[in-house]
């Protein structure tokens, strides 16, 4: 897809912008900034901070700009701080990011043009750039470079974009509803789903980018790994006996062959060595996220950190 050009746009269109942040306000105040220096006109956005941890108020020296106000959600889960903020906003288009996300300075103005340009598009699911730590990339920093937020590929297999950075017109929560508040993982694919199947279509926009540091530890890929699997298992669709929840658990303890397509798609850079080390770690998260699955399907609370 050819760059996005900037383009005068028909009509004012309010933007609501919402970040869910628990227990973050480090990172927070980074992405703040970043979201206060928009080139969309400042009166043609809102920025709602949802407090998840209302126990955790934000420090003295946290700065806002004027058109940022924090709501609390005290329901645990980042998917019911967004409900939660989707409430409370007043724009025509709600764009969603995280707490450790950068948006690029057009980053509003941009993901607006690409649903103005684009009228068969109700949503569209941003670009999102890795930070590294270093030039030289630890195990887990390998990992990302290889798997995560491959959005141009949620878009077109499954219909759907994660929200760390997705834009969506109001309607379409309005049609099909909020995000499953009960799901502490995964709710952003399962509400893209029922996007998808009610025929809201989404775009992928290329210049709608935002920055995220690249996890650099396998522990913190764990506890991701963690998260989605008892995410899953909450799934209505998904598994709908125990019998199935073994099956499924068993099915990740094979070697997942499937992968090297993807680590010699997407690695092509890496070494032999470093394509073998995102293999490993691979199979070793596949079988955390099954059994993370089969654990919550037999009634075990799901992890949230």
């Amino acid at each position: 897809m050819e760059p996005q050009k900037s383009v005068v746009m028909n009509k004012d269109i309010f933007v609501s912008i919402i970040t869910p942040i628990y227990n973050d306000w480090e990172r927070m105040a980074h992405c703040i900034s970043a979201l206060s220096t928009q080139n969309y006109p400042v009166h043609l956005y809102e920025i709602i901070l949802v407090n998840n941890n209302p126990g955790h108020p934000p420090p003295n020296e946290f700065s806002m700009p004027s058109n940022c106000r924090i709501i609390a959600e005290p329901k645990p889960g980042s998917y019911a701080a967004r409900n939660a903020g989707i409430r409370a906003a007043t724009g025509e288009i709600i764009g969603f990011t995280d707490s450790d996300c950068i948006p690029h300075r057009n980053w509003i103005r941009n993901a607006v043009d690409f649903l103005t340009l684009h009228k068969k598009y109700s949503r569209v699911a941003g670009r999102i750039e890795l930070l590294y730590q270093s030039e030289t990339l630890t195990p887990g920093e390998l990992y990302e470079k290889v798997y995560a937020f491959n959005q141009h590929r949620y878009v077109e297999r499954d219909g759907t974009g994660v929200t760390a950075n997705m834009f969506s017109y109001r309607f379409v929560f309005d049609s099909v509803g909020l995000f499953n508040g009960d799901l502490l993982s995964g709710g952003d694919y399962e509400w893209g789903v029922r996007a998808r199947d009610a025929n809201f279509s989404i775009g992928y926009g290329h210049e709608v980018v935002v920055s995220h540091p690249a996890r650099s530890s396998v522990r913190e890929l764990v506890k991701k790994a963690k998260r989605v699997g008892g995410g899953h298992a909450l799934f209505k669709y998904q598994l709908s006996s125990k019998a199935m929840a073994l099956f499924y658990l068993l099915n990740h303890l094979r070697p997942p062959l499937r992968s090297f397509r993807m680590v010699f798609k997407r690695g092509r850079d890496l070494s032999a060595t470093q394509k073998l080390t995102v293999l490993s770690i691979h199979y070793y998260l596949s079988v955390v996220t099954a059994w993370e699955r089969f654990r919550v399907h037999l009634g075990k609370m799901p992890n949230r950190v």
